[in-house]
């Protein structure tokens, strides 16, 4: 299987004519939830992979983020493939404990951690 790395991000214009550059998101709320399915399913493309959600530089998660990582697991899990969260920061490692879904939802310390276990749990 393939393996990915999914950075979740952002679009941003500025200036005359516009100039449109992609920004790593910071949140993964509500605000963010639909363009990061969007994202995790063209990075799928409906093959089973290992996909890992670079989490480093989110810094708030709530419900619906928790929302969408749970329905990108389930995605990828149908698919046949894995699903893992590289680096998230600790706030973010303390919701999931909270919500017990550090049981479910693999965490891997960095991406070279990723790449080198994933699958084999």
């Amino acid at each position: 299987m393939e393996l990915f790395i999914l950075t979740p991000a952002t679009e941003e214009s500025y200036g005359q004519p516009p100039t449109t550059i992609t920004l790593p998101i910071t949140r993964l709320d509500s605000t963010q939830a639909t363009r990061f399915r969007q994202q995790y399913e063209a990075v799928v493309q409906g093959q089973p992979c290992y996909l890992g959600i670079d989490l480093s530089r989110v810094e708030f998660l709530d419900s619906a983020g928790l929302g969408a990582l749970v329905a990108c697991h389930k995605h990828v899990r149908g698919l046949g493939g894995q699903m893992g969260l590289i680096a998230p920061r600790h706030m973010i490692l303390q919701l999931l404990r909270m919500t017990s879904l550090d049981k479910v939802l693999m965490v891997y310390v960095d991406q070279e951690d990723f790449a080198k276990n994933v699958g084999r749990s």
